[in-house]
């Protein structure tokens, strides 16, 4: 409706004078930047930071922020034109993607790349600006990306893929089965939250390539897919083979990519030799039966574990003479039935009906109880074993297909990203992708994209807030007030609802060229009666705070109202 935009505006505006009136704030929205260490945003409209174009880090491997609008590939993005390895229809990459503003930003004109569809597969990749080579121990590799779940995330996946460089890399063809270097980032499907660091490791001996993963973080990461917040992910891999996996800058992982990977990046030195055998005379029994134990004279086997319960009695009422099912009187035999070929018809079975209010019907059986004298088959008891010579284990050989890297952080070379996803909820945002070779340049751009949003969006919850502060505020020691709201306001509301629907065809007609039946007016209407409830429940008032806080409401309906 044309009201909605204006009503979310002013509504903003209204929270944001709201939270700065509380006499425990003595900081501005400006003075909140500044506080925090972070940049100031340029431009603002309303109360709602303008974005400002970040300072790209010199020596940006790829670096993208998604200035404006525009379609994927006007962004330097690639949509995959292959399909899973299936021959499922299903598996196409027909998943959707839009660059805009996610839906409730807290900065103005901040566009991010966005899933639009739910239940689809995705594939999208771009190129570096040129591939990130592992052969200089004094730099780093830094990956680095924020992500919104602006639904919250059900069931689906928000990594990236690093591809590995090589000249048959074709964008186009992208799918799962493209060779990749590093997947990390975050991903979710029922209870369990991941954040995955995975690693594709080349054995040196051989070149087979293998996945290496992290272990998981230790830390509860439900948070980050359920608070339709914008989250800051950072890898960082270093030429001592460390590793440290960030969130929102702060360390949620971290460990050595020789120690602390599964399976390791190394194998074991040596092995079981496979051609060994287990000497036949070796004894791996640590206990025997007591070769000297006989079995007591008085042990009967005989005995049966359960026998008839000699206490039982026929319930009363049981009715031993009648069948628990009787033939169906009623059923008629079908007229295509051939007795020659079908057989003698029977009509079916169906239960007594005098069995229906009896305890049972039919022959009667004792219930089986446990027998006392039961002792089972007797063994005899176990003891140690004198020739036990514990348990046999194969001897170690040389592993022949051993190795040693001790340089593992020396992966193999990245000439692409991209995000190869399934996701059941549709409106993931992504923003800021980077990769650099220096922390403190990851550490900058962060500065000036994520942690402005961060800071906005902070602002614009305690904005939110506000409102619910305030009439929790005004209403706490007045608990009569919502009963009043309700008789005063919302029944009328309903009532003239109801009314309007009993009107005839002529009375509608009229107020159709009035404009009384448009959804404008009826919200009109509705914030009319609330401003006169308000405004009697502020000459009610007499404590200063609440009483402020309920003047500042009538001034945003007054405002309101003029508008609309």
């Amino acid at each position: 409706m044309k009201w909605h935009n204006s009503i979310i505006a002013l509504l903003y505006l209204f929270c944001t004078h709201l939270h700065a009136h509380k006499p425990e704030t003595k900081i501005n929205k400006a003075d909140n930047f500044k506080a925090s260490g972070q940049p100031t945003p340029a431009t603002a409209v309303g109360s709602k930071p303008r974005f400002a174009p970040p300072k790209l880090p010199d020596g940006a491997y790829y670096a993208q922020y998604f200035p404006g609008p525009g379609s994927p590939a006007d962004h330097g993005l690639v949509l995959s034109q292959s399909k899973k390895d299936s021959d499922e229809l299903a598996d196409k990459y027909d998943g959707q993607w839009s660059v805009e503003v996610p839906d409730s930003s807290a900065i103005e004109g901040d566009y991010a790349l966005v899933m639009k569809s739910p239940a689809k597969h995705y594939a999208i990749s771009a190129k570096l600006d040129r591939p990130f080579v592992f052969d200089q121990p004094d730099k780093q590799f830094v990956l680095q990306y924020d992500v919104k779940f602006q639904h919250g995330m059900e069931c689906g996946g928000a990594y990236l893929k690093l591809l590995t460089d090589s000249p048959s890399l074709n964008l186009t063809e992208f799918t799962d089965r493209t060779a990749y270097t590093i997947m990390f980032g975050p991903d979710k499907c029922g209870p369990e939250h991941k954040l995955h660091f995975i690693l594709r490791h080349r054995c040196p001996a051989t070149g087979n390539v293998e996945e290496k993963h992290a272990r998981k973080p230790q830390v509860d990461l439900s948070a980050y897919f359920n608070d339709k917040r914008t989250h800051l992910y950072t890898l960082v891999v270093s030429s001592d083979n460390s590793f440290q996996v960030y969130i929102d800058q702060v360390l949620v992982n971290n460990g050595s990519l020789l120690e602390d990977l599964q399976p390791p990046v190394n194998p074991p030195p040596d092995a079981d030799d496979s051609t060994d055998q287990k000497p036949a005379d070796w004894d791996d029994r640590e206990k025997i039966p007591d070769p000297k134990a006989v079995r007591p004279a008085d042990w009967d086997e005989s005995q049966s574990e359960f026998i008839d319960d000699a206490q039982a009695s026929v319930p009363a009422g049981w009715l031993l003479d009648e069948p628990p099912t009787v033939p169906d009187t009623t059923a008629k035999k079908p007229a295509d039935w051939d007795d020659d070929i079908d057989g003698a018809w029977q009509p079916a079975h169906i239960e007594n009906p005098k069995c229906k209010d009896a305890p049972g019907c039919g022959p009667w059986t004792r219930p089986k109880v446990r027998n006392p004298l039961y002792r089972g088959q007797w063994t005899p008891p176990l003891v140690d074993n004198p020739a036990y010579r514990g348990a046999w284990r194969p001897r170690r050989i040389a592993n022949a297909d051993g190795f040693v890297d001790k340089q593992p952080w020396k992966f193999s070379p990245i000439g692409a990203i991209g995000f190869e996803l399934w996701s059941v909820t549709e409106g993931v945002a992504f923003d800021n992708l980077l990769i650099v070779d220096r922390k403190p340049l990851a550490d900058s751009f962060a500065d000036q994209t994520w942690s402005i949003k961060r800071q906005a969006e902070r602002q614009q919850d305690s904005a939110l807030q506000a409102v619910f502060d305030a009439v929790r505020d005004a209403t706490n020691d007045r608990p009569w007030i919502w009963a009043a709201l309700l008789v005063g306001v919302v029944l009328p509301a309903r009532g003239g609802a109801d009314r309007s629907g009993a009107l005839s065809h002529g009375a509608a007609a009229e107020n159709s060229r009035k404009g009384l039946n448009d959804p404008d007016s009826t919200l009109i209407n509705i914030l009319l009666s609330i401003y006169r409830f308000v405004n009697k429940i502020a000459s009610l008032i007499d404590t200063g705070f609440a009483r402020l806080k309920v003047q500042a409401f009538l001034h945003f309906y007054t405002l309101l109202l003029m508008l609309i």
